[in-house]
């Protein structure tokens, strides 16, 4: 039944592709898309560069990032809906999933990409749009409203976030052209979002930018007299504008509503400094544990799950077929992870992570420094048969820098603290209100001696909850947990701990 229902989705899904109207979308078009203008005494204002007072900045880390990162990256999982349409899905469970497509058909862009096939432009896609989608994604954190904020960036700054300041084999000028093309090949990507969340629906059928880059401001250089030269690019200002789903998943004042999600992570500086060029895989990898934090807050990752997120299912399988390949990987998959310990990430092995492949630096995994290079490989151990397969399984944690884990936890003690304090103030109301309402034999009658603490149950806790008109939603913003963690506790499927059992006691007057 389960399959049969997946089919039937997947046949209206397809129906909904062919449907689609790209030409019909509402971006804010603009006379021209590339201004040419003389060296100025003083640029646009811009947003501060990141990572100017510290090494972390907080990161926009909802679904439709997390799964956008995934569509600049995985190109080979891309498939034609109809002749030259191509479309990227991103399944989460039963009834919510994210689609993207390639809008290169837009006013506001520049000739290059208008004219440009989308096959053409999923070629662009890659590690390096990734890495600028998650920079803008980082702005978009620092903004009250970011659905209705647009912000500005000066590409001077962006070659500092992106290292490309440390290629010498490029003048500023081809850096800041390069810039400029990725700006573009980030604003192509087009994302529908089908999703609820407890009671909430949180929808976007219609098709829009990930991205709208409103305009790129050129400044250049003006020619010398006499000389046979061309105006130089001096500096630019990329305008950015989040799309439509910031509303749903980036938005604080509409979780604490009940409305929508407040969805975020932190990012390191370090994360930038792994090379997007040789080592690819190491910046997609770092990308999906920053991103993912919330929903594995121990950092515990099966292999598999990571080379998923990472490789499409056919490169993996073919991996997987090949006994050379499946040795080189492993070795590779190593080099990965002392990659991401340069970066100051914490890796440990789990006891299913079989021994025989372990990397002798195993047992030392924050000391790269001290490794010898040929260390990488697995110990001399000859493997079992099945070796891979165990290894697929097998359990690897991987945790981000310090200083994010310890930021993290500050952030959801913060939360945590509004949330009691939220709670107290209505409790408090709660308590004037029954003062007010109370008979004079009442008041006359002496206290009584208070109950035993009742235990809480999940059903306990679900009733109150529906009795005071809150969703599931909106009690797991106000303790600082998640969507599931709720349902699991009201289910009976997960213990109530002590001190949830007082936060929650606290908010829903029990």
């Amino acid at each position: 039944m389960q399959i049969e229902q997946n089919n039937r989705e997947d046949i209206i899904y397809q129906a909904a592709s062919y449907q689609l109207e790209i030409t019909e979308l509402q971006v804010p078009l603009l006379a021209t898309a590339r201004k040419r203008i003389r060296k100025p005494r003083t640029l646009t204002p811009t947003e501060p560069p990141l990572f100017t007072n510290k090494v972390y900045e907080m990161m926009a880390t909802g679904a439709p990032v997390i799964s956008a990162t995934q569509a600049y990256i995985k190109q080979p999982e891309w498939h034609e809906y109809s002749s030259g349409k191509l479309y990227f899905q991103k399944r989460f469970g039963k009834g919510r999933y994210i689609e993207f497509y390639i809008l290169n058909k837009q006013e506001q862009q520049p000739e290059f990409i208008v004219n440009r096939a989308e096959e053409e432009i999923l070629d662009r896609y890659g590690v390096m749009a990734a890495r600028l989608h998650a920079v803008f994604a980082t702005y978009a954190a620092r903004q009250k409203h970011p659905w209705d904020e647009p912000f500005s960036l000066l590409g001077s700054d962006l070659i500092k976030i992106l290292r490309l300041n440390s290629r010498k084999d490029m003048t500023k000028s081809e850096k800041l052209n390069r810039i400029i093309e990725l700006a573009w090949i980030v604003g192509t990507l087009g994302v529908a979002v089908h999703w609820r969340e407890g009671q909430l629906d949180l929808r976007i059928t219609r098709t829009s930018p990930v991205w709208t880059i409103l305009y790129i401001e050129e400044y250049h250089q003006p020619e010398i007299p006499g000389l046979n030269g061309y105006n130089e690019l001096y500096d630019v200002v990329i305008r950015v504008q989040p799309g439509a789903w910031a509303e749903k998943f980036l938005n604080k004042t509409g979780s604490q509503a009940g409305l929508a999600l407040h969805q975020y992570g932190f990012i390191h500086e370090k994360f930038f400094d792994l090379n997007p060029y040789n080592q690819k895989l190491a910046v997609a990898l770092a990308l999906y544990v920053l991103q993912n934090q919330r929903a594995h807050p121990n950092g515990k990752y099966r292999i598999l799950t990571l080379l998923e997120a990472i490789l499409s299912k056919a490169e993996v399988e073919t991996i997987s077929r090949d006994r050379k390949k499946r040795s080189r990987f492993i070795k590779q998959f190593h080099k990965l992870l002392l990659a991401l310990i340069d970066a100051e990430f914490h890796i440990s092995f789990c006891s299913s992570y079989p021994e025989e492949i372990q990397p002798v630096w195993a047992t030392l995994p924050n000391e790269s420094s001290k490794i010898d290079p040929a260390a990488i490989a697995p110990l001399n151990s000859r493997a079992a048969s099945n070796c891979f397969e165990t290894w697929l399984d097998s359990v690897v944690t991987i945790t981000p820098p310090p200083t994010i884990e310890a930021r993290t936890a500050s952030f959801k003690a913060e939360k945590t603290k509004k949330a009691n304090s939220y709670s107290r103030s209505q409790s408090k109301k709660s308590n004037q209100s029954d003062e007010v309402n109370v008979g004079e034999s009442e008041l006359v009658q002496p206290l009584k001696p208070s109950p035993t603490t009742v235990e809480l149950t999940g059903s306990m806790v679900q009733s109150a909850r529906q009795s005071s008109g809150f969703t599931q939603a909106h009690i797991a913003s106000l303790i600082g947990k998640s969507v599931s963690w709720v349902k699991l506790i009201e289910t009976g499927r997960r213990k109530i701990q002590p001190n949830d059992q007082q936060a929650l006691r606290k908010f829903l007057n029990l």
